[in-house]
């Protein structure tokens, strides 16, 4: 019985919401006219448009008298749109690049032993706010104080100071000189929008030394540490190359081409944060553990490899802001292409990676296939714009890494980190490098001997048989400095 009145409860609900509905759309009635007024034609009941086809209409262009815009008015309406796109690419692409973040500190935790999560977790956390403090004060006047205006952001020109030194009759710019704090001339939509967009890049480059340093260093030398290069290391450099500085100059002052190309941050931002990581390893020095009395490495597996697998993963789909992001303009179609290379790379890293640790130590190794897809990320994001689809790839992330742990003791770097900071260089082969091979390896070869018995020459090089009745370190040597050569 209770069922039936309930059910009955439901249907009368029902009944009343469909008649409430079918009442909305019905004409009200109208009062009758007074018998000696014309009855107006009556207006047409609005419809729907589920398929767009006729919303948007000439009526919506601004203008001075409605529904006749004149064609400077449609002209105004059509660049301003334009603007608009652009602005709002860059911004939503900026957020994806912020989300990164998140991957980051997923990634570096993972790797880490779980002793330290927390402390690695905060760094990651806090670079964020101390970054963007810093690039506010003043790292962004000095990056982007003297680049001009903003051809894809309606041509914004408040960004005019720039301090230069005259050598060889041409001018080198060294740093900028508006925009500290946002104030004054630079409070500008353009502005504002770039400067979201470079903030999330430096902060990238910022939080890359958390994980190469992780376990190792107090967290008020990582409190100083991030406002120095959000206001001083990364701006400087990024001003070079980006900013309308010497690096970029190149091609115009002595005819090099185009000068110093990155189009998306190979160099500036994950070269400065690799190697700004690497000098930080080398001073600090291994963690406990990690090499035996004999120079030999230790592995140091993390504590939560699907933590840094979903951080990787979560840094694959912020690379889509990353790359793309950096043409500045959603109206630039190459984006496509620029988002397919990226997708390759990410893919050919991972894949070689694996195949590596497979075939080399008989099963895959799922931290490096992380860290090669990370590789092969970086790799592609100063030639994404142009390099050929059968060039995105690269099988040397593991190689290189265990021959970074061999040659430089000093280094410890979280995962497989040790071998990233040699891609980050490599974009700049994908663009041209002037650099001779037999220079690269005679530079090679001479800081392997360095490295060698404290100076001294190769034992190999020498002409007396090599000290020691054991044979097997010269024999480790010699294959090793093969191999170096080989991967050049």
């Amino acid at each position: 019985m209770k069922r039936t009145w309930k059910t009955l409860a439901v249907m009368l609900v029902l009944a009343a919401t469909v008649a409430a509905v079918k009442a909305q759309d019905q004409k009200p009635a109208q009062p009758a006219a007074p018998a000696a007024a014309a009855a107006p034609a009556p207006a047409p009941p609005p419809k729907p448009d589920p398929s767009g086809t006729t919303t948007g209409t000439i009526a919506d262009v601004p203008a001075k008298e409605a529904g006749k815009p004149t064609l400077v008015e449609v002209a105004d309406a059509v660049g301003h749109n334009r603007v608009a796109i652009n602005i709002m690419w860059t911004l939503l692409t900026g957020f994806l690049v912020m989300f990164m973040q998140a991957g980051f500190a997923l990634a570096e935790t993972g790797f880490t032993r779980a002793k330290n999560v927390a402390h690695t977790m905060m760094m990651n956390f806090m670079i964020y706010a101390i970054g963007m403090t810093g690039y506010w004060i003043m790292g962004f006047a000095l990056q982007m104080g003297g680049l001009g205006p903003i051809s894809t952001m309606g041509g914004t020109g408040v960004l005019d100071g720039e301090f230069t030194i005259s050598l060889f009759g041409k001018d080198f710019g060294l740093f900028g000189t508006k925009g500290f704090f946002l104030a004054g001339s630079t409070y500008d939509v353009g502005v504002f929008a770039l400067f979201l967009f470079q903030m999330v890049f430096m902060d990238t480059a910022a939080t890359i030394p958390t994980g190469a340093m992780a376990e190792r260093w107090k967290f008020s030398s990582f409190f100083i540490y991030g406002f120095f290069i959000s206001m001083i290391t990364y701006p400087l450099f990024a001003n070079w190359v980006w900013g309308g500085g010497w690096l970029s100059q190149l091609g115009k002052n002595f005819g090099l081409g185009h000068g110093y190309v990155d189009f998306a941050g190979s160099s500036v931002v994950h070269m400065v944060g690799g190697v700004t990581g690497l000098a930080g390893a080398m001073v600090l020095g291994p963690r406990l553990g990690k090499y035996n009395k004999d120079g030999t490495p230790n592995p140091i597996p993390g504590h939560n490899i699907p933590m840094a697998a979903l951080g990787c993963f979560i840094l694959a789909f912020g690379w889509f802001g990353f790359n793309p992001g950096s043409t500045l303009a959603g109206s630039d179609l190459r984006i496509a292409v620029v988002a397919v290379n990226t997708m390759l790379a990410s893919a050919s890293g991972a894949i070689f990676a694996m195949l590596y640790m497979w075939l080399r130590y008989g099963k895959p190794d799922p931290s490096m296939a992380i860290n090669g897809m990370l590789a092969g990320l970086v790799a592609i994001t100063a030639p994404c714009l142009r390099v050929e689809l059968l060039g995105v790839c690269d099988r040397r992330v593991r190689r290189r890494a265990r021959l970074l742990e061999r040659l430089l003791p000093g280094a410890d770097h979280e995962g497989g980190r040790s071998g990233r900071r040699d891609l980050r260089a490599r974009h700049l082969r994908c663009l041209g490098s002037a650099e001779p091979r037999d220079l690269r390896r005679r530079h090679l070869r001479r800081r392997l001997q360095r490295r060698c018995g404290n100076g001294a020459r190769h034992p190999l090089r020498r002409r007396e048989p090599a000290r020691g009745p054991d044979h097997r370190a010269a024999h480790e040597l010699r294959l090793h400095l093969r191999r170096l050569l080989a991967l050049l």
